[in-house]
């Protein structure tokens, strides 16, 4: 009875582990999901504005980053890249033209390829005089939710909305372009209206600023470190720079988040490894009050290996159940919060597919480990 309680101890010790670690694991997926995956932990990115003050108000020169701020920036050791924003040095509008009834003054900036958050840019380039856009999708959100409904008019897709084409207008100092403008894509990254770099450049140059001059960019774009380094912040704040900062907190929250979670993963990775230690000692008191038994095993022809064998085997087989009743509580628990108002439809109802690779794999480790330690140390201990 005692040993049945001390495996059972043991064993309950196990499953409360496979649980920590493995709930940690299906966290950290659901946590990208809903707060925005990432590459890595270090990968963030923030638009960077100076702050608007009565000596800079309308004055670009003051109010943008120049090549001599742009370069300092670069010196930032919290720093990976920038990507100063080129803003439109004249004048646009957009209407709908017969299909859709309005007019509107707007805006138009760029930035580089490789900072925007859309995997496919095939599209990305001015062809057939059609200029494709890309905007933040936070303005989509502020139609549907916001205008449209106030107003009384439809709400919109994002696939509907690729699909409507607008006349863009560009008033320039000797001639008025038209061109067709396509939504080719939504950006969570950059809250602006953008279009093809080279395109704004070429518009810009043709109306004849000289080249000497010195190009001020309003905002930059910028991958640090970690957004939530105070080093970072405290520079900022000295040289007057501002940022998004529901993208800092939202970085924040995020690596308080993960940091949580990896210590709750090594505390159950610990109480895995230490169960383990625990089973194996348990394993070889067995065999110590089972001397004799397994001496005549011996002596009747029965090999070492083959009588640790079949005690890994049944260890073995015990893990892969007490995983499988992990991931069964998980599958459970995983289905419910995708449900739940917090996970707000971005939850799959499922679990994350390496779950179930690692209740294939570890039974498998743990059953090598535990056969060539008991192994080793019945031969060592013996001396078959």
């Amino acid at each position: 009875m005692k040993q049945l309680f001390k495996s059972l101890f043991l064993y309950v010790g196990l499953f409360l582990s496979f649980i920590l670690v493995l709930s940690c694991l299906q966290l950290y997926v659901n946590a990208n999901s809903l707060l925005g995956s990432k590459s890595s932990d270090s990968n963030y990115w923030i638009t960077i504005s100076k702050t608007i003050t009565p000596d800079n108000i309308g004055r670009k020169e003051l109010i943008g980053f120049n090549s001599k701020d742009i370069k300092e920036l670069k010196t930032w050791k919290e720093v990976k890249a920038i990507h100063p924003i080129v803003s439109n040095d004249f004048r646009v509008s957009a209407d709908g033209g017969d299909f859709i009834p309005f007019y509107t003054d707007m805006y138009l900036e760029a930035v580089d390829d490789e900072a925007i958050d859309i995997k496919d840019l095939s599209d990305f380039k001015v062809e057939d005089n059609t200029i494709p856009i890309i905007i933040s999708r936070e303005y989509l959100n502020l139609y549907n939710y916001g205008f449209a409904l106030n107003q009384g008019l439809p709400q919109i897709t994002e696939d509907f909305a690729k699909r409507i084409e607008v006349n863009i207008n560009i008033t320039l100092k000797d001639k008025n372009l038209k061109y067709r403008g396509r939504l080719v894509g939504l950006s969570d990254r950059i809250h602006s209206v953008l279009v093809p770099k080279k395109f704004l450049d070429s518009i810009n140059a043709s109306q004849g600023l000289s080249k000497s001059k010195d190009t001020i960019f309003t905002r930059v774009l910028v991958n640090v470190n970690d957004a939530t380094d105070q080093d970072l912040i405290a520079k900022m704040s000295k040289k007057g720079y501002e940022s998004n900062q529901e993208s800092l907190r939202s970085a924040k929250i995020k690596g308080k988040l993960f940091l949580v979670l990896r210590v709750i993963g090594i505390i159950g990775l610990f109480i895995f490894l230490l169960c383990v230690f625990m089973i194996i000692n348990y394993i070889k008191m067995q065999f110590l009050e089972q001397q004799e038994a397994i001496s005549i095993k011996y002596s009747l022809g029965y090999s070492p290996r083959e009588m640790v064998k079949k005690v890994s085997i049944k260890f073995g087989i015990i893990v892969a159940i007490l995983i499988s009743i992990s991931l069964l509580f998980l599958s459970i628990a995983q289905y419910y919060l995708s449900q739940s108002d917090i996970a707000n439809g971005l939850l799959s109802p499922f679990l994350t597919p390496l779950l179930f690779t690692l209740m294939l794999i570890i039974p498998i480790v743990i059953y090598f480990i535990v056969n060539e330690l008991i192994y080793k140390w019945l031969i060592k201990s013996w001396k078959f």
